[in-house]
């Protein structure tokens, strides 16, 4: 039996302001979850409790419409689409139409379900200006078996390359998600996005969320693991741009500057959430990257704590974080 389904209590600004945080920035990215479903089984899938919550309960056109008229008339220039599995949402076009109208910039979170389909990526890839593909590995045996789903890797790179052959300078992104079953494969995934002509590539550490945090225990890289594996897999994009995500600066050598955390921005994420006796769709502001991260006693020596948002809240309940080495003034990750 199903919550009932009502707006959300909490009173509204008025349209036409723009959103502004702590710092004085302005809120322009949307984050929207079309989605509660998905194809593919990833092990690590931070929104797997999600999904099982909310699958009964579709996103409306409705609903989408009056998010995404909301949002830009307050300000909001930029909006990604997630999930699940975006693209089989039945008005997932209609949404980037809409977006568009609206004076967005559109991009989506995908397995490349089905901008692998050239027919439907022809129909899509006229307002769509950025796609994020979920690459986990070099090969179908890496990939499939993170994925959970066998032909997966054949449709995420076919999806990749229909995106760029059907539109040349569109931007396609890769991001793969690090565990213990791809770590040793990583610098080779890195180098076959950058072979496909990713202009960005993440490289995201396992986050302790949904099947995630399930299967922790299994999934979780050492974090001298990642300061040996990081700084290696960096190296291999020759012309796409890297960036980490949930890793702490002081595990990236000299590769620090690439992490995510200083090329964040603010969000508004909208999704299907719980409240006592309904349920509402509604938007959770996030002025920066620090969900699921704390700091250790070593991070308060260092001179990056500000900007640095540290480890996963998770590994520093279950395991000794000695590989953190804080920068200080006398050097970049050097404790002496």
């Amino acid at each position: 039996m199903h919550l009932p389904v009502l707006p959300s209590a909490a009173p509204k600004p008025a349209a036409d302001t723009p959103w502004i945080g702590p710092n004085g920035r302005a809120m322009e990215r949307l984050e929207l979850h079309l989605t509660y479903t998905c194809p593919e089984r990833c092990s690590f899938c931070s929104e797997e409790h999600r999904m099982k919550a909310y699958r009964g309960y579709p996103v409306t056109w409705g609903r989408v419409a009056t998010v995404l008229r909301l949002h830009a008339s307050r300000g909001v220039r930029g909006v990604h689409l997630t999930g699940g599995e975006p693209t089989i949402h039945p008005q997932f076009i209609e949404t980037l139409v809409l977006a568009k109208k609206l004076g967005m910039r559109t991009s989506v979170g995908t397995i490349g379900t089905r901008l692998a389909d050239e027919a439907f990526a022809r129909q899509a890839l006229p307002h769509l200006d950025e796609a994020l593909f979920s690459l986990h590995g070099p090969s179908a045996a890496v990939h499939d078996r993170m994925a959970g789903r066998d032909g997966s890797f054949a449709r995420v790179v076919l999806a990749l390359e229909n995106s760029l052959r059907l539109k040349p300078g569109f931007g396609a992104y890769v991001n793969t998600v690090v565990t213990r079953h791809n770590v040793d494969a990583l610098a080779d995934t890195v180098a076959l996005a950058d072979q496909l002509g990713a202009k960005l590539i993440v490289i995201s550490n396992t986050t302790p969320e949904g099947a995630g945090l399930d299967r922790y225990d299994e999934l979780a890289v050492p974090l001298d693991e990642l300061a040996r594996v990081l700084p290696l897999a960096a190296e291999r994009a020759a012309a796409a741009i890297v960036r980490f995500f949930g890793v702490p600066m002081c595990l990236l050598g000299a590769h620090s500057m690439l992490s995510n955390d200083l090329h964040w921005d603010p969000r508004v994420t909208v999704e299907w959430q719980s409240a006592p006796g309904k349920v509402v769709f509604d938007g959770i502001y996030s002025w920066a990257p620090d969900r699921k991260r704390v700091h250790t006693l070593a991070c308060e020596r260092c001179t990056r704590k500000g900007v640095c948002m540290g480890v996963f809240d998770r590994y520093a309940e279950l395991y000794p974080t000695e590989a953190l080495v804080p920068f200080t003034e006398s050097g970049a990750g050097d404790d002496a």
